[in-house]
């Protein structure tokens, strides 16, 4: 075996006591070697894990050279995912992934896209008080070449300054799904805009989504009142529901999603009740029956409401005010072929908003005991006199398992209710469609 020369040695001795030297100065003296540590360090990625005798942490070691190693102009893309290896020994600590991540601001100004994201068993925090901390503010400002900023599998604290969004990263898209108690955050900022029809005629477009376990996660989503443009939540999980007062206040917010997994429905109304009036659209998921929630309820609090799906939903009573319902374009209800999503409901009161022109209904249990009136204002032109697009899918498990003798009558109601509405919408845009799922 051929010993191992000065140069090696000393190089070695550098990279094991990396810490008591001043970096900046151990940047200058291997700038020589530079290129030749790092494929090194590279090179020990590809096979580490068959080498490891797992009595050190190798992780830690390469990375503790990384902010020395990884110092050029010429870098414009960087996942941190390259850099990482799988070790028998201790996983890359924190401190370490921390250090380097501060050290790309002045590495690399020419950076014009970093991922962050650690190996899938690990999670970093990006700073341990707040997001300001993690340097995003201090890399995207010292590297203005930056295009894209993606963080995964990182922690969040609850307080995430939006003076780390830097003015041109007019698309963001943050993610703050508390699984496991472990206060995850995803993090995406670009300085162009996506191709979506939504993205649409919005300079800015910050989109927010939270699975919180305590009501104080919600006050994630003030720190970016003014430029939220849509939110998705899940209030599932809450274990003080009945604790929260006031939602935040989001007041630019035009579109939101969100979750009650059948549970209650305190904090939906407590959403609604602060940020109702300048929503365009809303999607609503997993209302029991037991939340008693009304259609009146949901259009008094949203006045202005273009959009509004509802999926695996139970909403009582069919008295929706059409004051209330004036901007109304769009309407789907789809309940799942579960027990809880079978009650008979009703939508008909929704068919007298004005401008409504696009309808789809998946429902196992429809009450159609208003049937003849509405085909009598359907064929008098009272309603729905600017729809375009009609679909109901008649799924009947529930009649037929349950009613069998009125599986008839449910067929007869579906097919008068489809040829009246066959005859006001025009030939071309007769997309009406029947579709019967007899299990």
């Amino acid at each position: 075996m051929v010993p191992p020369s000065l140069l090696d040695l000393a190089t070695k001795s550098l990279c094991d006591n990396i810490d008591i030297y001043d970096k900046e100065y151990v940047k200058i003296v291997i700038e020589p070697l530079r290129q030749k540590m790092l494929h090194e360090a590279l090179q020990m990625k590809e096979d580490h894990y068959s080498k490891c005798d797992g009595q050190e942490n190798h992780n830690d070691k390469v990375w503790a050279v990384l902010p020395c190693l990884i110092n050029s102009k010429f870098y414009t893309k960087l996942d941190t995912r390259d850099l990482m290896m799988y070790c028998k020994g201790s996983d890359l600590s924190n401190s370490r992934f921390q250090e380097f991540i501060r050290s790309l601001g002045s590495n690399t100004p020419n950076l014009k896209e970093l991922k962050i994201k650690g190996l899938i068993q690990d999670t970093y925090s990006l700073e341990e008080r707040d997001l300001a901390s993690i340097r995003i503010l201090d890399i995207s400002r010292r590297c203005e070449k930056l295009k894209i900023i993606r963080a995964m599998n990182v922690v969040y604290d609850e307080e995430l300054p939006n003076a780390a969004l830097r003015d041109d990263f007019v698309n963001v898209n943050i993610k703050a799904l508390n699984y496991d108690n472990n206060n995850q955050l995803s993090l995406l900022m670009e300085t162009t805009m996506p191709r979506d029809p939504k993205y649409a005629n919005n300079t800015h477009y910050i989109e927010f989504s939270l699975k919180p376990i305590k009501v104080s996660e919600f006050s994630l989503a003030r720190q970016f009142a003014e430029k939220l443009k849509e939110i998705t939540f899940d209030s599932s999980d809450l274990e003080d529901i009945e604790e929260m007062v006031e939602f935040p206040h989001l007041a630019g917010l035009k579109r939101a999603s969100i979750n009650c997994g059948g549970k209650s429905a305190h904090v939906l109304r407590c959403f609604m009740k602060r940020n109702g009036e300048s929503l365009r659209e809303l999607c609503l998921n997993g209302i029991d029956i037991k939340a008693k929630m009304t259609f009146s309820e949901v259009f008094s609090s949203c006045p202005n409401l273009q959009t509004l799906r509802l999926n695996c939903c139970t909403l009582v009573g069919n008295a929706a005010p059409v004051d209330a319902m004036q901007q109304l374009k769009r309407f789907q209800w789809s309940n799942c072929e579960e027990r809880r999503c079978s009650r008979k409901v009703a939508f008909s009161s929704i068919l007298s908003a004005p401008l409504l022109e696009d309808i789809t209904i998946d429902l196992p249990n429809i009450d159609f005991s208003d049937n003849d009136v509405v085909i009598h204002r359907v064929r008098r032109r009272k309603i729905l006199r600017n729809l375009r697009l009609f679909q109901m899918n008649q799924n009947m498990w529930f009649v037929i398992e349950n009613h069998p003798g009125n599986f008839l009558y449910h067929l007869k109601c579906f097919n008068e209710l489809k040829k009246a509405i066959d005859s006001v919408i025009p030939a071309e845009l007769n997309y009406c469609t029947q579709f019967l799922n007899i299990q």
